[in-house]
């Protein structure tokens, strides 16, 4: 009966030795995926941040020549969606072809749009 008891208590030990051992794996693995995401938030947030610089300069460059052109103009003309359908234009063309199909004035507010359209990312130039 002693000997039922000793192997018994040996089992009981050795899975609570491998629970254990798979519970520290287990927080090992949660703590490096989650060290890992934060990384990538942190690379994530740096490109918004660089996105969004760019994307600032390119709102200013456009507003000094739309303001260098009329002075009367408060505000950015964009070109808007009905504007591009009568051009024949779509977002998902290479930019050469858009630039040779739209006047050279509206350009700078399409390629805007264009980098806005793709989520802001402007590698992709």
């Amino acid at each position: 009966m002693d000997k039922n008891i000793g192997e018994q208590l040996n089992k009981a030990y050795e899975a609570f030795r491998q629970a254990c051992m798979d519970r520290d794996s287990a927080l090992k693995e949660l703590q490096q995926k989650t060290e890992n995401y934060e990384q990538r938030i942190r690379e994530q947030q740096e490109q918004l941040s660089l996105q969004q610089t760019i994307i600032d300069k390119l709102k200013s460059q456009l507003l000094l020549v739309n303001s260098s052109r009329d002075n009367s103009y408060d505000y950015v003309p964009l070109l808007e969606d009905g504007e591009t359908r009568k051009n024949n234009l779509t977002f998902d063309q290479p930019l050469d072809k858009v630039k040779s199909g739209i006047p050279r004035e509206k350009q700078n507010c399409f390629m805007l749009l264009l980098i806005l359209k793709r989520g802001g990312n402007v590698t992709q130039w």
